[in-house]
Parts: C-alpha cells; structure tokens; sequence
C-alpha cells in the first residue's frame, strides 16, 4: 500500500507518525504544504496525486484535514474517512468512532485512493517518519476564479429564508450555467451538502439539518438524490419539484411533481416555459 501523508501545519507530523506507527503503517511520501486557501492547496495535492497515485492520503485531525479529505477523495474519485480510528492494511479495513462515540465501526471502502484525516486523541508516541521516506514541500497553485470571504449572515436574515422560489441543486447539477438558470427562474439557488464540499459553493447556501431550512412556495431540487438529512433542510416547502435522471431517486418519493432527466435541460425547458408566458 503506497501511503503519503499530509501536514498542514509542522506539529502535524507528530500527530501523523504516531497514528502510523500505532497501525504498523509506514509512509513512502510526505507532503508539507505551505499556509494557503483551502482551495490552493486542494489544487496543490490534486496535481501531485495525480502521477504517484498513493493508496492512501493521510490528513491530520483538523477542520481543514476533514475537508481537504472529504474533497480530495472525491476530485479522485477515491473514497473519503474523517476521524479514524485506525487502519488495517490487509483486510484493507478502517475503524472509527459512530453514534456518538458509543460504537466503533469497522468500514471497508471500495474505491481508492483512500483519504483518510485521523482522531484527535492518540497516546503519544513520539514517533518519527521512516529515514526512506521521500519528503517534499508543495507550493501553492494559485486557484483563478476563487470566491470571496463570505458575508457571514444570520440565517433569519439570509435571502434563502424569504425566498418565494429556491432552486436547491445537488451533484448531478453542478455546470455553471445552473446559477444562470435560476436567476432567469428568479429563484434563489441553494446546495447540497456534497455539491457544498465539491467546492465553488458559498457554504451559507447548504440546505439540510446542518445548513438552511426553507420554505418556499416552490423548490426545485435538481441533480440530487434525497439523502434524508437534506430533505429535512426543504420538508416545509408549499410544492416540491424533482429533477433526476435516475427513476429510482429516493427524492422522488417526497416530490409533488418528479421529471427523469437530466438537470440542465429539464432547467433549461423551464425557463423557456417561463419566458414564453411572460
């Protein structure tokens, strides 16, 4: 199993090592990255993943570890583990903490590579990387097109809470000319969670138990699949309209109205509908 691991900051490595040595794990690749955006530096990792192709990408235990694991894993279309536990190479098998911490799980993914970011509390063990193991600092890439700092808002006060229409788009709706499409449907747009963590998205638009609740009178949900903690986020909406291209999307089963197809041309059909009566 080829392993990198990642620091993100230089008391990172400690933490890093000592997980390693506790699951018998040693690395071949270390990745020092410099202070940067989020972005930049999932640039960064992305292009140097790319030609070695590791098994396993470890991150430290850090908001910024879980994220970069979670988005690095899907940009390489890999699998994605936040707050391991430990690591059982052979059986190629990860166990971590669930229900609150009352239950360990032991996951077994089947898509590589593995992104992995570690528990916060490990017993010391003042381990060290191995003296072979190939360490590299990475330079940021500067990322064009990056969003501004959000306007931290209250979410009494938030443009998606007084909205009459929301289009709340999923992964399966994630073409730039998504946000185009509402603005002619005079909708407001909002996200998924995982359309959120893809990246390009103002995270204060993610709808669901841990984003925005909304009731508008109409949403339009396109491209997503109606994981349930998301439909929490638009149950109250007066009339719900699912676009999929999946007949079997369980959001179909909580729509008023659901169209198979693909989610820009179902849109797209829409707004000419809307600008032929106006």
């Amino acid at each position: 199993m080829k392993i990198a691991v990642v620091a993100l900051q230089p008391e990172d490595e400690g933490q890093l090592a000592d997980f390693l040595a506790q699951n018998a794990l040693s690395p071949q690749l270390c990745w020092r990255t410099q202070n940067a955006s989020v972005e930049s530096r999932l640039a960064t990792l992305e292009a140097e993943c790319l030609p070695v192709s590791p098994d396993l990408i470890l991150f430290p235990s850090s908001p910024e570890g879980n994220e970069l694991a979670t988005r690095l894993a899907w940009r390489l279309q890999g699998s994605a583990i936040c707050l391991a536990l430990g690591v059982n190479s052979e059986a190629r098998t990860v166990t971590k903490a669930v229900y609150g911490n009352a239950l360990t799980a032991t996951l077994k993914p089947e898509r590589y590579p593995l992104c992995l970011s570690i528990a916060a509390e490990f017993p010391r063990q003042q381990a060290i990387f191995p003296a072979n193991t190939s360490v590299k600092v990475l330079a940021p890439i500067p990322v064009s097109g990056e969003l501004p700092p959000p306007e931290i808002l209250s979410k009494s006060e938030h443009p998606l809470q007084s909205a009459r229409v929301v289009l709340a788009a999923g992964q399966g709706a994630m073409d730039r000319t998504v946000a185009s499409l509402a603005e002619k449907l005079k909708a407001e747009i909002g996200f998924t969670r995982q359309r959120v963590m893809a990246g390009h998205c103002d995270e204060q638009r993610m709808l669901g138990i841990s984003g925005q609740s909304i009731a508008p009178e109409v949403c339009l949900i396109a491209g997503a699949s109606g994981a349930s903690a998301f439909m929490a986020g638009v149950a109250q909406s007066q009339f719900i309209v699912a676009i999929n291209h999946d007949p079997d999307a369980p959001v179909f089963a909580a729509a008023d109205v659901g169209i198979v197809g693909e989610a820009e041309q179902v849109l797209e059909a829409l707004v000419a509908c809307v600008s032929s009566e106006i």
